[in-house]
């Protein structure tokens, strides 16, 4: 009767242990047709707000830099405008309004532009203006009345009319500039800024204010 009970004993022993393994086995399975299932899902609702985005009806994407006939309506409502430069830096232009010259399809008419455009990894150029004119032909785009240009370095840039060149990548400008920082106050009139350098030359007679130690202006 002992010898039957150990058998018994060790006998339900391991059906219990067999039965918690096929758990453990089946618990596993079902996690890992869980994690898939979520995987699918996520991607699934990224690829659907991806198509909603597309479709937003005020919202259009502009790619100036292929030569193609521009499909899109004379005015556009809040676009985004992508263009790039000579090192294929793509600058991003985004207005209330834009809209195309009546003469020239290639000249846009910006309202209240602002952008972004992204030096290096450590250095964004930032730009805002009332009025703006981009001239695909030429490569250039213009920023006229309240035009600030800021550098994500601290640096500020005011004036009142600027042209971007995208085949040189330099800003040139005409009109008085004052120019902040943390090293101090630059004010000119006339100025040429090479982006890729970060080297500003000013026209005239400049007058700079160097911070002191203490943050002072002398």
């Amino acid at each position: 009767m002992k010898l039957q009970d150990k058998s018994f004993h060790k006998s339900w022993i391991n059906n219990i242990q067999s039965r918690e393994n096929n758990k453990d086995n089946n618990f596993i399975i079902h996690k890992y047709i869980l994690k898939i299932i979520l995987f699918l899902l996520i991607l699934f609702t990224i690829i659907i707000i991806l198509k909603w985005w597309y479709k937003v009806p005020n919202v259009e994407l502009l790619d100036f830099t292929q030569e193609q006939n521009l499909n899109q309506p004379d005015t556009l409502v809040k676009p985004i405008i992508l263009f790039k430069n000579k090192t294929s830096a793509i600058i991003k232009v985004e207005a209330s309004k834009a809209k195309k010259d009546i003469l020239n399809s290639k000249i846009i008419i910006l309202e209240k532009p602002k952008g972004h455009y992204q030096l290096s990894n450590k250095k964004d150029i930032y730009f805002y203006s009332t009025k703006g004119i981009l001239d695909n032909s030429k490569g250039i785009l213009e920023l006229t009345e309240n035009v600030i240009i800021k550098s994500s370095k601290g640096t500020k840039f005011v004036t009142n009319k600027i042209l971007y060149s995208t085949e040189k990548n330099i800003i040139v400008g005409e009109d008085i500039i004052n120019i902040d920082g943390n090293w101090g106050k630059l004010r000119g009139k006339g100025f040429i800024y090479n982006i890729e350098s970060s080297i500003i030359s000013l026209k005239g007679r400049p007058i700079l204010s160097l911070n002191n130690s203490k943050g002072n202006i002398k």
